[in-house]
Order: C-alpha cells, then sequence, then structure tokens
C-alpha cells in the first residue's frame, strides 16, 4: 500500500480516537481541561498509547512523561525526523490545540511503519505540559526533554489547581524511573510540527494549511499584582486615592496605544491581560480597591520591537506607580525568545501541500514545542490548519476534512526530509 494511502485510513481513526478524548475530557459548554500531568492529560496519554498499540506501535515514556515511538529507516545512523505536539490544554479550552498535531504525528509514524521507503528514522511524540497555566511556565514536557530547564531548577513549581509539585506529579504518575533520552541536535535532523492556527487568517483566506515562518516570542508575568490604598468610595476625592484598578487600567491603556503604534512596523505584535481582578474578601462597590491582581503578556517576532516593550513596561511602572501612589508588584518573570523557523523544512511542506494541489500560505505563529527545538539548534517547522472560532475556548472546532488533509500533508514532508 502507498504511504498516502495508508495515511489516510490510519488518519481517519485518529480523528475518532481524538474525538473520544474530547468528549472524556470535557463537555460543549465547559470546554476541555488536560491538566498538566492531570486527570485529563493522562486519559489523552492512555487513549493515544492504546491507539498506537492498534497499529503495531509502542510507545514509550520519557523520564518526563513525554511518550515517544521511534519507525527505524534504512540507514540506522542517520539522525532522526522528529514530528509531534502536546497532550494538555488550558483550563476550558478546545480539544485540537496540540492533540490534533500529536494524533498526526501518531498516524504519520504507523503509515511509515506500514509502508517503509524512508532512509531516516522517524520519530512521533505526544509531549507533555505545553500550556502555561498550569505551571506558570510553557513547553514543561518539551523544556526539559530538550535540556532548557532540569528538573532541579523547575521541580519545585506548583501547579496552580492542585499545589502539588511538578516533581511530585511526575513521580506520582510513575516516571521516577524511566528514562532520559538522547533528544538533541546530534540524533534528530529536524522537527516538524501539526498545529490548528489560533487566529483567523486560513478562515478569512478559505485555505486549509498555512506554513509558519516564525514563532512568536514574548515577555510573560502572570502572577502580577497592584497595591494602593483602601478607602471609602464617597468619602476621598480623586486627588487623595490610590486606587490599584486605576492604575493597571492606565498601564493596560498605554500598552494598547504602544501596540496600536508598533502594529504599523510589525504586524506580529500581540499585547493581552488576560487575568484582572480585585480581591473577593476585600472588594465592595463602596470601597476604592487597594489591590489589583493582573498577568502581562507581550509577544512579536522581532527582537527589538520585544525591547522596545520591556522599556515602556519598566517607564510606566515607575510613572504611573508615582503618580498614583500606588506599587505594582510584577512577580516571576517568563518568557522567550522569537524563534525564526528552518526554511529548509517549510519548503517541504509547501512541497507536500503542491503535490496535494494545495496552496500554503505563509504567517507567524504563537509558541509551540517547536520553540524549544528551534532554541535546542535542531531545524523546527509548524504547518497550521485551518479552524474555527480561535483556541482556548470551548467553541475551538476543526473540520475532519482539514484534520485529513493537514496529517496528509504533514506525512509528504515528514517522508520528504526521512528521505
Amino acid at each position: 500500500m502507498a504511504f498516502d494511502a495508508a495515511l489516510q485510513e490510519i488518519a481517519e481513526q485518529a480523528w475518532e480516537v481524538m474525538e473520544a478524548i474530547g468528549r472524556r475530557t470535557g463537555t460543549p459548554d465547559t470546554g476541555i481541561t488536560r491538566a498538566c500531568y492531570g486527570e485529563g492529560e493522562q486519559i489523552a496519554a492512555e487513549a493515544v498509547t492504546e491507539f498506537a498499540a492498534g497499529l503495531g506501535l509502542t510507545l514509550e515514556p520519557d523520564r518526563y512523561g513525554n511518550l515517544h515511538v521511534l519507525v527505524p529507516g534504512a540507514e540506522p545512523d542517520a539522525k532522526v525526523i522528529m514530528t509531534g505536539s502536546h497532550l494538555d490544554s488550558v483550563p476550558g479550552g478546545g480539544n485540537y490545540d496540540g492533540l490534533a498535531g500529536a494524533m498526526a504525528a501518531l498516524s504519520v509514524a504507523a503509515a511509515a511503519r506500514r509502508t517503509g521507503g524512508h532512509q531516516r528514522g522517524i520519530r512521533a511524540v505526544a509531549m507533555r505540559g505545553e500550556e502555561s497555566p498550569w505551571f506558570g511556565t510553557a513547553y514543561v514536557g518539551s523544556r526539559l526533554m530538550l535540556g532548557h530547564s532540569t528538573l532541579e531548577e523547575i521541580g519545585a513549581l506548583r501547579r496552580i489547581d492542585s499545589g502539588v509539585t511538578l516533581r511530585e506529579h511526575l513521580d506520582a504518575l510513575g516516571y521516577a524511573d524511566a528514562p532520559v533520552l538522547p533528544i538533541s541536535r546530534g540524533t534528530v535532523a529536524g522537527f516538524f510540527e501539526l498545529h490548528i492556527e489560533q487566529g483567523p487568517l486560513l478562515i478569512a483566506n478559505n485555505l486549509p494549511v498555512a506554513v509558519a515562518t516564525d514563532c512568536r516570542g514574548n515577555i510573560r508575568y502572570p502572577e502580577a499584582r497592584c497595591l494602593g490604598e483602601y478607602g471609602h468610595s464617597a468619602a476621598l476625592p480623586r486627588a487623595f486615592r490610590h486606587d490599584a484598578v486605576m492604575a493597571v487600567a492606565e498601564l493596560a491603556l498605554e500598552f494598547e496605544r504602544f501596540w496600536e503604534e508598533v502594529e504599523r512596523r510589525d504586524p506580529s505584535a500581540v499585547f493581552t491581560m488576560g487575568k484582572l481582578g480585585t480581591d473577593p474578601a476585600a472588594h465592595a462597590m463602596t470601597k476604592v480597591p487597594g489591590e489589583a491582581r493582573f498577568s502581562f503578556n507581550f509577544g512579536s517576532i522581532r527582537e527589538d520591537v520585544l525591547a522596545e516593550a520591556d522599556a515602556l513596561l519598566t517607564r510606566l511602572l515607575a510613572t504611573i506607580g508615582q503618580r498614583r501612589g500606588v506599587r505594582f508588584e510584577m512577580g516571576p518573570r517568563f518568557g522567550s525568545a522569537p524563534s525564526h523557523l528552518d526554511p529548509g523544512l517549510a519548503a517541504a511542506v509547501e512541497g507536500a501541500a503542491q503535490a496535494l494541489g494545495i496552496g500554503a500560505m505563509r504567517l507567524a505563529t504563537v509558541g509551540h514545542d517547536a520553540a524549544m527545538f528551534h532554541l535546542a539548534g535542531i531545524p523546527a517547522s509548524v504547518m497550521l490548519v485551518r479552524n474555527a472560532h480561535g483556541s482556548h475556548n470551548p467553541q475551538e472546532a476543526m473540520e475532519r476534512a482539514d484534520f485529513l488533509l493537514g496529517t496528509r500533508v504533514l506525512g509528504g514532508a515528514v517522508m520528504r526530509a526521512a528521505a
């Protein structure tokens, strides 16, 4: 059986498994929740392991819970081609963010095992903990796997919902004795990741797939707060107030003005304050708010724009704080540098799309596990598949036909690189 025909057949099965995982880890109203090393992610891990076993593949966990399978090529000493994505989701997110790429990767590996014809080995991986809300930092599984962080450095991070440390979660799931695999630029020739597009451009352009040119870098403060003074709302004139909410609102509006200006020269720039609130135990309609908690996230594919944003943030925290008599405590800082993805692998994706008679537009994308491979010196590529309603919400949607077509494009690109 030809590779593409085998892949189509397997991808149909993968779609059904993916839909079943969605039904078991969420509802249409509340969305999908697969916490890093939590119940939902483990349900997905067990389901993909069973799916792979039915196709003759044995998934093996590494020390960090990432699930691997290697399909050997004709040249056993050659560097392998890797493909995969993540199993977790944000709280109340969608079913396809990450999982679609993991299922597509396993489908490609299974089709390659069935048909052969590749020189390099093909390693598929379903990774853990790409989403940042759970431990306050993104790419947990791939970051540890690729050596960007160690368990000694981040193992004490506590998951936001359970309060249990990262190391304890890993050990509770039985990964304490699993091996640390040699995944590096010395063993991997290239990494392909299929991912849903998380914006509107493919829908707007009526195209099923795209090739990412870059992954945005970002500056992130997930647990920032502003401290002012509580007071009686009817008794305090404006000049005597130290209003934490107004201070954060000013910071947000100043950054929106900066975003509006900078996007004329950098359309990739994005700014979000995804969390903003006052203390329910202390706030009231008749009180000047003395504390506000918020998150801060600025992203771009350009290092100079990220530096501008960083400098502006420093200035605004000082000037707003002084003028309004408040204090900003930004908390731990996270982030990553922009990743300029590999043009050779991008060309392989475009060639695979063209072989199927479709075009593939180029665009920038958000951070994905592929960024960790890039930072490890491994050539990396992200192909994006059309989906409706964005992502990180219960309305995230993908058509079966787009998943099947995207998997075929991924398979074609992987086989080109593995040849």
